[in-house]
């Protein structure tokens, strides 16, 4: 008996399939629409790529801007709960219009899916080639190098240790904590006017209250002995015991 090979590979069709593909994606993103949020609604209208502005998604890439969590320390403000989001009390992301409590939460944020995709940027990271590794190495090689030469010319005296900026860096650090002490000075004064002006009151209470009090005393003394204002009383006393007065006599 022959063999007979009547296998046939099956053939695609890539660019219906495709079309298919761009159908089905049509469809789902449609049917998202309906159902979402109203916080979705407002990310998607501050979405630059439903807003026409890009037209695709660049990679992303390492945030250039330093985020300083300690800015306000040592500040007082008034706060008012009723206010814009960003005059309110905690870190505000202006990007997505949101307000959040804690540095945590904030850094949570910056690295999250929404605000990265509000910016432009997708979370995958760029496809690095070979040639690209190579180049990264040796741009780190070259750095390291050109550290180590710089310290070997500072350790013979022949460059200032100063010229990468350190004192720079230093008068920053002293103005910072020259500024975190005045507010704290600041603070301690306000406590202790606040202590004092407190002190104060309370004494203004209780001399009132005392003054109330003998002007009672004076108003009840005279009502029973209204006769005896001229201290007649008193020598009537002293005669009937038997002595004049305290006073005494030399002789």
């Amino acid at each position: 008996m022959k063999a007979v090979d009547n296998t046939v590979r099956r053939k695609w069709d890539a660019e219906e399939f495709a079309e298919k593909a761009k159908q089905r994606a049509a469809e789902e993103e449609a049917q998202e629409k309906k159902q979402l949020t109203a916080r979705q609604k407002k990310w998607m209208a501050r979405d630059p790529l439903h807003q026409g502005l890009i037209q695709e998604r660049s990679s992303l890439k390492k945030r250039e801007d330093k985020v300083d969590y300690a800015a306000n320390i040592g500040q007082t403000r008034v706060v008012n709960i009723t206010a814009e989001r960003g005059k309110q009390a905690g870190f505000y992301c202006d990007v997505c219009d949101v307000l959040m409590k804690d540095s945590l939460a904030f850094a949570d944020h910056l690295n999250g899916k929404i605000h990265q995709r509000l910016l432009g940027m997708s979370m995958r990271t760029e496809r690095v080639g070979l040639g690209g590794v190579k180049e990264k190495m040796a741009a780190l090689r070259e750095k390291k190098e050109a550290e180590q030469r710089k310290r070997r010319r500072v350790a013979n005296g022949e460059e200032d240790p100063d010229e990468d900026g350190y004192d720079e860096k230093m008068a920053r650090l002293r103005e910072e904590d020259e500024r975190i002490k005045e507010a704290r000075k600041q603070r301690r004064e306000e406590k202790r006017k606040k202590k004092a002006q407190e002190r104060e009151a309370q004494e203004r209470s209780g001399a009132a209250e005392h003054l109330a009090g003998g002007d009672g005393d004076k108003q009840a003394q005279g009502g029973e002995g209204g006769e005896d204002d001229d201290g007649q009383g008193d020598v009537d006393i002293m005669a009937a015991m038997g002595f004049g007065g305290f006073g005494t006599s030399k002789k």
